[in-house]
């Protein structure tokens, strides 16, 4: 008969099966436990220097940020400076100009206001019965202390008759000064020419230098109308030529001779014309003691008469032309008071 096993046994060996297979089963868990609990770890440990490095990341991307918007801020807050600045420069620039343009108009408004002043303050000088005189005249004076000046601004080329003769003279004596003429000195014939009206020695003296010439000279003197295209002719005899000047160039003459009145040949010249014989227009009122420098002019319809009075208050050059003359005396008469008229304004 075999041998039968105690069930006692087989309960005991059943108990200690399960027993070791909850050891393994223990083992087991906790290795797989330790296991997980170790993969958390490393990925943990790995997760936090990448957050790091996410952390300076973020901070090192917000520093640059940072300066740039601090540069920006600066930047901008230098050129808000800047602008300013400029903005300061262009309002004190605009102040200026401003002040400038004011202080300039106001000089302006007193520099009007001065001269309408003395424009205002300034005596008349009555022309009209110059003026009512001849069919047309050509007048002017002016002051070498004050510089007041009266004309009839309507200077032209005009018949000159006798006054001619002075620009003559002042191209003579622009040459040598020791100059003979058929036998003669200069002098000799200028003091006949101008203070007699001695139309002989003008001639000669034409012969002499040329027309041409004279003219040339004229021009460069700036007497752009004054000229000289015949020699002088008995005052009734007509011809189509004549000789011509007019109230700019006889101003212009007369102040050349007053400015350079101490040199010479203006000096002589001034002599020469002071010395004059015929007085019936400029000087004729003017008192005896009074200095004046004139030459006269008489043609068909024509008085003339040019010159310097030398009035210690205010010496003056005086200049009337006329033509279209109807009664000689009158004109002549006009001119005289013209002239004493003028000798009277200080």
């Amino acid at each position: 008969m075999g041998r039968h096993t105690d069930p006692n046994e087989k309960s005991k060996g059943k108990y200690i099966a399960i027993g070791l297979l909850a050891v393994a089963l223990s083992g087991a868990l906790f290795f797989g436990v330790r296991t997980v609990l170790n993969y958390d770890n490393e990925k943990q440990a790995v997760a936090q220097p990448e957050k790091k490095d996410k952390v300076k990341t973020a901070a090192s991307s917000t520093k640059p940020s940072e300066k740039t918007a601090t540069t920006k801020k600066t930047s901008e807050t230098e050129a808000t400076k800047k602008m300013s600045k400029a903005t300061n420069n262009v309002d004190k620039k605009r102040s200026k100009k401003k002040t400038a343009t004011t202080k300039s108009s106001k000089e302006k408004s007193k520099t009007k206001t001065s001269s309408a002043t003395k424009q205002a303050e300034r005596p008349k000088l009555d022309s009209a019965k110059l003026t009512a005189s001849a069919g047309k005249v050509y007048y002017g004076v002016h002051y070498f202390k004050n510089g007041w000046d009266y004309s009839s601004k309507n200077s032209e080329a005009t018949v000159a008759a006798n006054v001619i003769k002075v620009f003559i003279m002042d191209y003579a004596l622009a040459q040598k000064n020791d100059q003979q003429i058929n036998g003669k000195p200069l002098r000799e014939w200028l003091e006949p020419m101008i203070q007699r009206n001695d139309d002989d020695a003008t001639n000669v003296l034409i012969d002499h230098y040329g027309i041409d010439q004279m003219n040339a000279y004229f021009k460069e003197q700036g007497y752009q109308e004054t000229k000289l295209e015949r020699r002088m002719l008995d005052i009734n005899v007509k011809s189509d030529n004549d000789n011509y000047t007019s109230l700019n160039d006889c101003l212009k003459l007369l102040e050349k001779l007053y400015d350079q009145k101490e040199q010479e040949p203006q000096k002589t010249m001034i002599a020469i014309m002071e010395g004059q014989k015929l007085r019936t227009k400029i000087p004729y009122k003017l008192p005896k003691d009074l200095k004046v420098a004139n030459i006269t002019g008489e043609q068909d319809q024509v008085e003339n008469d040019i010159g310097l009075v030398f009035s210690k208050e205010n010496p003056y050059a005086i200049v009337v032309l006329t033509k279209e003359v109807p009664d000689i005396v009158k004109t002549r008469e006009a001119i005289a008071e013209y002239s004493l008229a003028a000798s009277k304004l200080k």
